[in-house]
């Protein structure tokens, strides 16, 4: 289904009954004004974990990952936003409250929210999805879930002045003492089907292994209604990490872009560590299928199950730690691949950055030039 409309669609889309009653999460509420009230200025702005990009008309709309809950930072899920020859600018604070399942499913998460995804339909159904979690290392309790929200107002208001309501419970959860090994459901990512798999919607998500499944193309709930479990039929694993001896084994960040051209589901991942500033050792890696729930294979033929992974980015210069890949059409269907970097510029502060994405005898390639980044007069 395409992320993209070529003409301002402001309407009101038909609103999903889910089971349980949902909550509103986001009134128009000003992310700049939060920013104003604590002073912070356009120099210190970070964007971590950004979603795929939403293009209506000339407007581009992300979320990304909501910041320490202190000193009255309070916003669980960020949007920014930008004309699509602009710089971003803050758009809404999003989850000020949590949603009354957060506190039963993940009592310890602290009130921020990871890695949000959105997902726009041909018929104006904007979805978000995010990850909630406890993230303590010394719990061997400690959930991590999948959340799912809806902007109630469509595209009224896009793209900083939507109403988002929460579907009022999780799509999944995880415990991380169901497992032999480490593994959680953070960072959702969707994507749709083609060929015999049209207008099918699957959802790819996890650390320390990822997994994907089908979700039901309404709700965005699995299909069946089933939660990841050990030795679960619903879920596919789809990637380990590197599996190299002596070094971090951890993946993360999944994303699936579907090629249609190709007639291949490419999965890109994050290899080593996010969130170290500079010390950040964040790589880019893919592998591909014909199937969208795999096997994925790199271009060696490994399995990405058996630490497979293409090398696609890496730190280079002072855009150090690529992560958390997204794909959009931008100009005459030119494809551009987004991403996070820790900028050295700014002592290691994160943003939001693009490569252009080509494709060679089947395999994706970016330029080593990064386009967009931070904007150079706005650095100290």
């Amino acid at each position: 289904m395409p992320l993209t409309l070529s003409f301002p669609a402001l309407f009101l889309v038909q609103l999903i009954c889910f089971a349980t009653i949902p909550i509103i999460v986001g009134e128009d509420y000003s992310l700049k004004d939060m920013y104003k009230s604590l002073e912070w200025e356009y120099p210190d702005f970070t964007i971590h974990d950004p979603s795929s990009i939403i293009t209506v008309g000339n407007k581009q709309l992300i979320a990304v990952t909501g910041k320490a809950q202190e000193d009255g930072y309070d916003c669980g899920i960020e949007t920014w936003f930008r004309r699509a020859k602009g710089p971003w600018r803050p758009g809404q604070c999003l989850f000020r409250k949590k949603p009354s399942w957060v506190p039963i499913e993940a009592p310890g998460n602290d009130g921020a929210f990871w890695a949000p995804e959105l997902d726009l339909k041909s018929d104006g159904t904007l979805t978000l999805l995010y990850s909630v979690s406890e993230m303590d290392d010394e719990d061997e309790s400690e959930r991590t879930c999948v959340g799912i929200a809806r902007s109630v107002t469509g595209l009224d208001g896009f793209p900083h002045r939507l109403t988002w309501e929460d579907a009022g419970e999780p799509l999944t959860c995880s415990q991380k003492d169901d497992y032999s090994y480490e593994r959680s459901v953070i960072d959702p990512s969707v994507f749709w089907g083609f060929g015999e798999n049209e207008n099918k919607l699957f959802l790819v998500t996890g650390g320390g292994r990822i997994t994907g499944t089908e979700l039901d193309p309404v709700t965005y709930f699995q299909k069946d209604g089933e939660w990841l479990a050990p030795n679960s039929d619903d879920w596919t694993d789809l990637a380990t990490g590197p599996n190299r001896a002596g070094d971090d084994n951890w993946i993360e960040a999944a994303y699936i872009y579907p090629d249609s051209r190709t007639g291949y589901y490419f999965l890109f991942v994050n290899w080593g560590s996010c969130c170290r500033g500079t010390d950040s050792t964040y790589e880019i890696r893919v592998g591909r299928s014909r199937n969208p729930l795999g096997p994925y294979v790199d271009k060696k033929g490994r399995n990405m199950m058996d630490g497979g992974g293409y090398l696609v980015a890496k730190t280079n210069g002072w855009v150090i730690g690529p992560g958390h890949t997204g794909v959009y059409k931008r100009g005459n269907n030119q494809l551009w691949m987004t991403f996070h970097y820790y900028d050295k510029r700014r002592e290691g502060n994160s943003w939001i950055g693009e490569k252009r994405l080509r494709f060679r005898k089947g395999w994706p390639h970016v330029t080593k030039k990064t386009s967009r980044p931070f904007p150079s007069n706005k650095l100290d």
